[in-house]
């Protein structure tokens, strides 16, 4: 498989992109394989990679009824995080969002996974209320959160509006600086070529 990089896109440009090669495989079926995983969006095809690449099996076969990311990943918001309540899914989240991090450099594919930050805002008392629990919850588990006033929001997102006026007015927000969003197809493709084509 060749790697990516300034100079294969420079190559492949001169060309006019008409020689790359080929991204991921469409084979026969064999008749035996180590694993069998159903399912070619995220979660199936991080499965595929993970195998390979932290316990070696690479006969592996990936099905998938339609075409790679076509599901849910194709669909998903886009945001990366792991500022959830409860500590078991904290702790999930917070390892994904690590492995996130590195994610790119690792299958040699431009995720665009960008930490810009994500906001939950709060509207009522009650979203106040569980807000911080919510951040209270993530910095006991390690997990970076913190509450922000609406005047913090505004600071940031300057075309935000925080009136108190508004129908649905803001009264804070937890914030995630980790957080951020990526494209969840290219990951898809990017771990369908790394997890061996």
């Amino acid at each position: 498989m060749n790697r990516y990089s300034i100079f294969s896109l420079v190559r492949n440009a001169l060309s006019h992109h008409e020689n790359w090669q080929q991204a991921w495989r469409s084979p026969e079926p064999k008749p035996r394989y180590d694993a069998i995983v159903v399912g070619g969006g995220g979660h199936g095809l991080a499965t595929a990679y993970y195998l390979a690449r932290n316990h070696g099996l690479t006969n592996v076969a990936v099905l998938e009824k339609g075409w790679l990311g076509g599901g849910n990943t194709g669909r998903n918001t886009t945001i990366v995080r792991s500022n959830y309540l409860w500590d078991e899914a904290a702790w999930l989240y917070d390892k994904s969002l690590r492995l996130w991090e590195g994610l790119t450099r690792d299958i040699n594919y431009n995720v665009m996974f960008s930490q810009r930050g994500v906001f939950n805002l709060a509207h009522t008392l009650q979203d106040v209320r569980d807000t911080w629990r919510r951040v209270n919850a993530n910095r006991l588990n390690g997990i970076d959160a913190e509450f922000v006033t609406p005047e913090q929001i505004k600071a940031m997102v300057p075309a935000i509006n925080t009136s108190p006026d508004a129908r649905y007015p803001i009264l804070g927000a937890s914030l995630q600086r980790r957080a951020g969003v990526a494209r969840h197809d290219g990951v898809a493709w990017g771990l369908a070529r790394g997890a061996g084509g």
